[in-house]
């Protein structure tokens, strides 16, 4: 079902989670973004047509990563727009995101997940050796 395989699903009593795996923090940022999109348009292609950049400033790494999803989430919910393609410049405490995707019809999204939010539980990004580890809990 999902075609984004720089993650894993963890399965999170009435919420669902992913683990991913990266080797910047702006690479874990940037996967855990596709790996959002990928769970909430049903792991469906998306051709990276359109663009959407916005900018969160932010000095907790995780307060960001959160932040940034509920804008990606956003722009879901609202818009319909899912990325298939993004990328993350960092400097000073600001995320520069840029997002490539598409605006979806409604008929398109038939095996996408709702997340009605992104959770601060259990969420920490770790620094493990030369990579880095997050675990995300959205709320469904």
């Amino acid at each position: 079902m999902y075609s984004n395989k720089d993650y894993e699903i963890i399965d999170h009593t009435a919420d669902i989670g992913i683990r991913v795996r990266a080797n910047s923090l702006t690479k874990v940022i940037q996967k855990s973004i596709l790996a959002q999109s990928d769970l909430m348009n049903g792991g469906i292609e998306i051709e990276p047509r359109m663009k959407k950049e916005f900018v969160i400033k932010e000095e907790d790494k995780e307060t960001a990563l959160v932040s940034i999803l509920e804008e990606v989430l956003y722009l879901f919910e609202y818009e319909k727009f899912s990325a298939s393609e993004c990328s993350i410049k960092y400097h000073n405490n600001e995320y520069r995101v840029k997002l490539k995707g598409k605006y979806l019809k409604e008929e398109e999204i038939k095996n996408g997940i709702e997340i009605k939010a992104v959770t601060y539980h259990q969420l920490k990004i770790k620094k493990i050796d030369d990579s880095y580890l997050v675990n995300v809990i959205f709320d469904i």
